[in-house]
């Protein structure tokens, strides 16, 4: 059955979820695969990379994922006196197999947020179809943004002020790959998803959850509770990254208020 019969056709609650469960199938597949790619394809496409495959001396191989990984350290600890240990010998392993599905679900969101999209399409009118796919690339942008601003400013300077600790109580930069790992995935993210909530404070303004009028009013104790939660999530103890992570919200959250105003449900 074609995209264009399945949103023509009204189906039965077994029918949406058969299709539920085909659209599911066809994201796992894509995810196994690209996983597959990153952990096995090597890190530089050329007939040399190949070469330790080859002649047995497999050892020497790196994949793709490794080379992002290299990456991400060299970004993230650019002192060449940090170094990463593994304290359990799981550890590299699961990283390696984390980092993959990671990679692997990012590469594939633009083909997960059509198969979502394709799903629900049918059920929506013109003007909803339209506002999803808005709704769709606010978050995808925000979240990208997010990223791109932790990777490059808030982990950095994060793990610069923790290594600084670390020299100043006479401690050797020694530190687990597992735990720098998971603290970078981590960061990350939340930084992705905390640029993301304007979103959906323009979401609850526009069905009626809550009105512009109301966050306006209580803007200052929004923004104690943003500092105080940011203080929280950032492993950083100095204010320094809780502030490089508050000022873009609040940003953010003052745009939200001008188009939470225009799209807000008229008295």
């Amino acid at each position: 059955m074609s995209e264009e019969e399945l949103q023509d056709k009204e189906m039965s609650f077994w029918e949406h979820l058969a299709e539920l469960s085909i659209r599911l199938r066809r994201i796992i597949i894509v995810v196994f695969v690209l996983t597959f790619i990153f952990m096995m394809i090597p890190s530089t496409l050329d007939i040399s990379s190949f070469q330790p495959l080859l002649s047995g001396n497999w050892m020497e191989y790196r994949p793709l994922v490794a080379g992002i990984l290299d990456q991400v350290r060299s970004d993230l600890l650019p002192t060449n006196a940090t170094r990463l240990i593994s304290l359990q010998f799981g550890n590299p392993i699961t990283i390696y197999i984390e980092a993959s599905i990671l990679l692997a679900i990012i590469v594939s969101l633009p083909y997960i947020a059509y198969e979502i999209y394709m799903f629900i399409a049918p059920g929506l009118y013109p003007h909803e179809k339209k506002f999803i796919k808005t709704f769709v690339f606010s978050f995808s942008f925000l979240f990208v943004l997010g990223v791109v601003y932790g990777y490059y400013l808030i982990m950095p300077l994060t793990f610069q002020i923790l290594i600084y600790f670390a020299v100043i109580l006479g401690s050797e930069q020694l530190f687990d790959i597992a735990d720098f790992y998971h603290l970078t995935f981590l960061g990350l993210a939340l930084t992705g998803f905390f640029f993301t909530i304007p979103v959906f404070l323009v979401l609850a303004m526009k069905f009626g959850v809550i009105s512009p009028e109301t966050l306006i009013k209580n803007k200052r104790y929004i923004y104690v509770g943003l500092f105080v939660l940011t203080a929280i999530v950032t492993p950083d103890p100095t204010p320094v990254s809780m502030i490089l992570l508050s000022l873009p919200f609040i940003v953010f959250y003052e745009v939200s208020l001008v188009i939470g105003k225009r799209v807000a449900p008229k008295d």
